[in-house]
Order: C-alpha cells, then structure tokens, then sequence
C-alpha cells in the first residue's frame, strides 16, 4: 500500500479532530488530503461511500471567491457532514488494519528439545547438589 495514502488520510483525520465548525474541518480535510485520493486506492468496502463523498463534495455551484468543495459542504446537513467525518475517520481505521495485516509475517515456534517448565519445577532439593545449596546458604547469610 502506499505510505502517501497513509500520509493523506492520518492529516485528513488531524484535521477532522482540530478546533473549529465540523464543516470548517471538513472543508479543509477533503481539499488538502482527501480530494486527490482515488477511491481505489482505499479499503474495498469503503469505496463507493468515498465515491459518494466526493460527488457530494463538487454538487454546489460557487460563488466568486468561493471554491465548490466550500460550497458544497455549506450545504450539507450536520447529520451528512458527521457521516462523512466519521467515514474518513473509518476509512484510515481499516487502511492501518490492512497495512498491519500485510505486514505481520507469520511465525512458527522453532522446533528444539525443551523440557517442560512443570518438569523443572517439581525438582526437588534431593537434585540439587550440595555445592549449590551452600553457595544459595553463603549469599543468604550476607545479607
């Protein structure tokens, strides 16, 4: 996956959790992260939301010394420009899980002869030589 997909979308959310009019953070997510994404470049099971988003993005006509993305978020409901928040928001949640899935190589336990720790635990003091019972007798009695 593309670590400038990855760039985009982390800034788009930094912008999306900011200060400031949900609408206001969102204009400026979709203009200076999200806008030149291609859908395809996204989570499979997001990309005809994306798509959505960024129709809804270019519906309304601006006005001079406006730009169409503003105009168009203008427009939107609040309940419209929380569910494209919390899509972008989303869309980065499962772009992190894909790119942790690809990532995460499997790996077996090596194969080697170990005892089993009950094995090593049920010794008893008998085992045990007496050279390390006084070496164990001689530090506990320094201190």
């Amino acid at each position: 996956m593309d670590s400038s997909v990855t760039r985009k979308l982390e800034a788009a959310v930094n912008l999306l959790i900011g200060h400031g009019a949900l609408k206001d953070r969102l204009a400026l997510a979709y203009s200076d992260c999200l806008a030149p994404l291609d859908e395809l470049e996204l989570p499979e099971e997001t990309q005809n939301e994306f798509a959505e988003m960024s129709q809804a993005m270019h519906r309304a006509r601006a006005l001079p010394g406006d730009n169409i993305v503003r105009a168009s978020i203008r427009k939107l409901s609040n309940e419209e420009a929380q569910r494209y928040a919390a899509l972008v928001v989303r869309i980065y949640g499962l772009h992190m899980a894909d790119l942790a899935a690809a990532r995460v190589p499997v790996r077996t336990a090596p194969q080697r002869g170990t005892t089993p720790l009950a094995a090593l635990l049920a010794l008893d003091s008998a085992s045990v030589s007496g050279a390390a019972h006084s070496k164990v007798a001689s530090r506990a009695q320094r201190f």
